[in-house]
């Protein structure tokens, strides 16, 4: 009985974070919270107010419905890698979608990042859309509390990676 206990407890310590992969990668782990994350909030968003905007039409319910799934996927992705980053150090898991198709593309793959560089553009274009069109009005209050909270995160993200970028490059 107590060697069960003993294996399980075990076992869940080894999945835990661990604070020597923390400091390690604190700027990658604080990317994956304050850009990755945050970007999975505006597919899906995006995914329902593409819905209510253009209800009933195949088209946009079939876009929507690709939106949706892509930021499910990103967050997928994202959680993997934040537990492989804090928990093992492990630092070679995608984060998103476009970097995995990137890779096995044949122009693509040439550069390092671009699906990385494909996700940030676009989701930045559909923040400037939702924004430009004013398209709110589509959301319910807590999908607007949500973007804002998004927001807010990814405003403070792009500025911890600029100060990773300005430390990492002087080391």
């Amino acid at each position: 009985m107590f060697g069960c206990q003993f294996f399980i407890a075990y076992n869940m310590v080894k999945k835990m974070p661990k604070i020597k992969y923390i400091k390690q990668n604190i700027f990658l782990i604080l990317s994956i919270l304050t850009i990755g994350f945050p970007f999975v909030g505006y597919k899906i968003l995006a995914g329902i107010v593409i819905n209510r905007l253009y209800g009933g039409f195949w088209g946009a319910e079939l876009i929507a419905f690709f939106f949706i799934v892509w930021g499910l996927i990103d967050f997928f992705l994202n959680a993997v890698s934040l537990h492989a980053v804090s928990c093992r150090g492990n630092l070679h898991y995608p984060v998103c979608l476009l970097s995995i198709i990137s890779k096995k593309h044949h122009i693509l793959a040439k550069w390092k990042d671009s699906g990385e560089a494909l996700d940030v553009m676009l989701s930045f274009i559909i923040v400037a859309f939702v924004v430009g069109q004013n398209l709110f009005i589509f959301m319910d209050g807590m999908q607007v509390k949500l973007w804002n909270l998004c927001t807010v995160v990814n405003v403070l993200g792009a500025g911890i990676a600029r100060l990773s970028a300005s430390i990492l490059s002087s080391e």
